[in-house]
């Protein structure tokens, strides 16, 4: 009798795992797979890779790992008109100069201490639409505030930040 009463146990156990265990999509899992085509170039492969990455550039995106059905690249939109923002701030190791903008632009980058040293100059020259990331290592400066200054050539863009290194 007892015997009985625990195959039964086991038998609704047995149920109930199933009735509350985890699903699977109706996507294939597959050691290896392969598809390539023409024309307009695809090329998908997967071995079952545990790391997800995504690679970009010219307009194309690479990934590596699980495959990413529906997956849609779109880029960056690049920001309209003309400007310049300096991040982030406070700052410890580095700080960010993002330019952009639509016309061909030559700049000139200082960075100033308190007592109107410039620390740091250097200049950026581009020759059509831009939208730019320029990251200056601050770590050889000491704790305190400073100023970037952010020219253009044709004095269009005169821009001061101050920053704090800490």
């Amino acid at each position: 009798m007892i015997k009985v009463i625990k195959v039964l146990i086991l038998i609704l156990l047995s149920f109930c795992a199933v009735a509350n265990s985890q699903q699977l999509s109706n996507q294939v899992l597959v050691p290896a797979a392969g598809l390539a085509t023409s024309g307009i170039i695809n090329y998908s492969q997967t071995i079952g890779e545990t790391a997800v990455e995504l690679e970009t550039g010219a307009g194309f995106f690479l990934t590596q790992g699980f495959q990413q059905p529906g997956m849609k690249y779109t880029g960056e939109t690049p920001q309209q008109g003309t400007g310049v923002d300096v991040y982030p701030n406070p700052a410890t190791d580095f700080i960010n100069i993002k330019l952009f903008g639509d016309a061909a632009r030559k700049f000139t980058i200082e960075m100033i201490n308190l007592t109107g040293t410039i620390v740091s100059t250097m200049t950026l020259d581009f020759i059509t639409q831009y939208s730019y990331i320029q990251q200056i290592d601050i770590t050889r400066l000491s704790n305190g505030f400073y100023f970037v200054r952010i020219t253009s050539d044709d004095s269009k863009i005169i821009r001061v930040f101050k920053i704090e290194k800490m």
